[in-house]
Order: C-alpha cells, then sequence, then structure tokens
C-alpha cells in the first residue's frame, strides 16, 4: 500500500484561489521563455534573507571557514539597530525589484530563512509560489501565506545528520520520542507545524548506503511530512572524495526505485521516473552552466542583492559534479512529463 503523505486541509475557496495562483505563475514563466531565440530568460530567483544560522555544516558554500555556529547565530544581528534595520530593508528592496522584473517564483535561503520570518510573510504575499528551503530546527512561522512551501534539508538518518549539522552540539540537550540532538527539534518542529514539510535529501558518496535508512525514518517519525525531495551533492572537482560517480548515480537511482515500490511515488513528487533519468544517466550529465536549465531560468542573489554567480551553488561549483534536483526536473517539466507535471503541481500547495 502507498504511504500516505501528509496534506494540509483547504477549504473550497482556498483550493480555488491556489489554483489560480499556480496558473498565474505558469502563464507568467511561459511568457518569459517563449521566444527561444533568447538563450536565457529568467521567470524564478534564489534570495538569500539573512546571513544568520543556528546549523553548523561543514560542507556549507555561504560561510568563510572561520565562522563557527556562535558567528553565524550571530550574523548581521552584530550590526547597530540602524544598519540591521538598513539590511532588512535591502531584502525587501530585492524582493521588490523581482515583483517588478515579473518574477514569478522565488525560493528563499540563507543562512536560515526561518530566522527572518518577515521575509517569508513578505515574499508569500508578493509572489504566487515561495519555497522556503529551512534547515528545519528553528519554529515554523504561524499563518504564513498558502502560497509558501517550506522545504527542510536533512542529510541522513538521526545520528548521522547531527554530526553532519551541529558539530558544536548547539541541540545535544534536545529530544523528542526516541530521538535526540538537532534530528529531535527538527522533527518535534514539523510536527507540530500548521502544513507539515517537505524533506530534502542531499546524498554524497559517502552517505549513499544511509539513504533506504532515512526514508523509513522519515516515513515513521514525520507525522506531517508532505513528501521527500533526492538529490545528489555538487563539489568543486571530479576528485573530491564526496563527488558521485556515474555508478553511484546509478546506485541512488535504483535505490529510489525501491523506496517507490516500497511507499508509492507520491512520496517523491520531485523524482518521477523522467527526473532521476535526466539526473542520474550518464548521457544527462551537465558540462558547464550554459546547459543547466535552472542557471539560465533562475538568478541567484545574496542576501545585500548582490548576484552570487551561475546559481545559489556558486561559480566555484563544478557544474559536471553537480546533482541538483531542479536540474533534472526542470528539463522533465519542459518536456511536458505528466507524472513530473502533477508531482510540481502538488508542491505549490503551502
Amino acid at each position: 500500500m502507498d504511504y500516505k503523505v501528509y496534506q494540509p486541509t483547504y477549504s473550497l475557496l482556498d483550493y480555488i484561489a491556489r489554483n489560480l495562483a499556480i496558473g498565474k505563475t505558469i502563464i507568467g514563466a511561459y511568457s518569459k521563455i517563449k521566444n527561444r531565440r533568447i538563450e536565457r530568460s529568467v521567470f524564478g530567483a534564489s534570495v538569500e534573507i539573512t546571513d544568520r544560522c543556528n546549523a553548523g555544516c561543514s560542507y556549507c558554500y555561504v560561510y568563510d571557514q572561520s565562522w563557527d555556529q556562535n558567528k553565524r547565530i550571530r550574523g548581521y544581528l552584530e550590526l547597530d539597530p540602524a544598519k540591521h534595520r538598513e539590511i532588512e530593508d535591502g531584502v525587501f528592496e530585492t524582493l521588490n525589484q523581482l515583483k517588478k522584473q515579473g518574477i514569478v517564483h522565488v525560493t528563499l535561503v540563507g543562512g536560515e530563512p526561518l530566522l527572518f520570518p518577515k521575509a517569508i510573510y513578505r515574499a508569500g504575499k508578493m509572489f504566487p509560489v515561495v519555497y522556503v528551503v529551512s534547515n528545519g530546527s528553528v519554529k515554523f512561522p504561524v499563518d504564513y501565506p498558502r502560497s509558501v512551501v517550506i522545504s527542510v534539508s536533512i542529510d541522513g538518518p538521526p545520528e548521522y545528520h547531527n554530526h553532519a549539522r551541529d558539530p558544536l552540539g548547539f541541540f545535544s540537550k534536545q529530544s523528542y520520542r526516541n530521538l535526540t540532538g538537532m534530528s529531535a527539534y527538527i522533527v518535534r518542529n514539523i510536527n507540530n507545524s500548521q502544513r507539515g514539510a517537505y524533506v530534502h535529501i542531499t546524498l554524497n558518496r559517502k552517505s549513499i548506503s544511509l539513504f533506504p535508512q532515512a526514508i523509513d525514518w522519515f516515513v515513521k517519525d514525520i507525522d506531517k511530512l508532505r513528501g521527500v525531495v533526492v538529490s545528489g551533492a555538487a563539489t568543486q572537482t571530479i576528485e573530491d572524495p564526496f563527488t558521485l560517480t556515474p555508478d553511484d548515480r546509478q546506485v541512488i537511482k535504483r535505490m529510489i526505485e525501491d523506496a517507490q515500490a516500497k511507499y508509492g511515488k507520491k512520496l517523491f513528487p520531485f523524482n518521477q521516473p523522467s527526473v532521476n533519468n535526466f539526473l542520474f544517466d550518464s548521457e544527462h550529465i551537465i558540462k558547464n552552466h550554459r546547459e543547466c536549465t535552472v542557471s539560465r531560468r533562475v538568478d541567484s542573489y545574496d542576501f545585500s542583492g548582490r548576484v552570487v554567480g551561475k546559481c545559489v551553488l556558486r561559480d566555484t561549483t563544478n557544474c559536471e559534479t553537480c546533482v541538483c534536483n531542479l536540474t533534472g526536473l526542470m528539463r522533465s517539466v519542459s518536456r511536458l512529463d505528466p507524472p513530473t507535471l502533477s508531482g510540481l503541481y502538488s508542491t505549490c500547495f503551502g
């Protein structure tokens, strides 16, 4: 029997309103890319809305390596109040400019975006579809707009995740059910939230074998699990020990198929077969950012409103190592693949 993913309650009016908003997103995106003679037509944006973060991920591409969790949690709060307000106003201005440019979809990242809820509320009222990428260890906002969909990044089973994301033990005293540490706090936050969350797991060469265990954990303990998104890590060089080989990619593809056979394809809205072919088959490996649909359709900004590079992962990332789910998703959407379109549609209901 298929696993029944959590679905927030929608009134008829809310349901109609969301469908109208999704239609607006589709029309807006199409209007941007209909002229195929234009190589780069942007309809989406990724925006870092804060430099604050309460996690200590050793692989993070945003922070200087000298910034530990103590430094990150302060972020620009170390500035005087006037300068702090100025930077927050700058984030709002970035959102305003994107609205004026006809952007119809934004992804809010950080730092940890849930540490700046005012920006989430603001974006949710401005754009028809807003994804928030969170580490999940901050309480979710209350009564946020229906346009907002929250995705929580989890690296693997509980202890693996605690070690990867909380090396200083900020969350070591947290407990929930049979869980401890950061993993406990994340699951409690999702389960106590109003509308649940998706989980995004990014696998590297050293964590592949833990994937089945992680999926079983998500299904068992996350009561308000909206679905799971699977990506592979992007690195700076082919030689990096975390870089996925072509064989590794095929292993992940087969493991997703096994998990779909066990729990149903609805658990993996962004990993339908067509998407997985683009993500994991060698003939579809992206050689450079000009081949990347995400780079061509989405601009990425830091919290100061500056473009960060070819994509949110910065220019230092080697495109040939990248197994970002969105690259496969957008290529599959461009082929009008029905299961992919259905999965994407379902994730637009915040």
